[in-house]
């Protein structure tokens, strides 16, 4: 995620999900990337669904 939050909300995103959030290291969030996804689509869900 490179961009500060007022960049992205010009841009029109609310709001980004980093995977680094769920998984601080950056090796293993590539090297484990869908299982990581998955977990940032629950929390996506999450907050737009409740």
């Amino acid at each position: 995620l490179a961009l500060p939050p007022a960049a992205l909300g010009r841009a029109g995103i609310r709001r980004a999900y980093p995977l680094t959030e769920v998984e601080p290291d950056v090796v293993k969030c590539i090297a484990d990337a869908g299982p990581i996804l998955e977990r940032v689509a629950e929390q996506i869900a999450r907050d737009f669904l409740c």
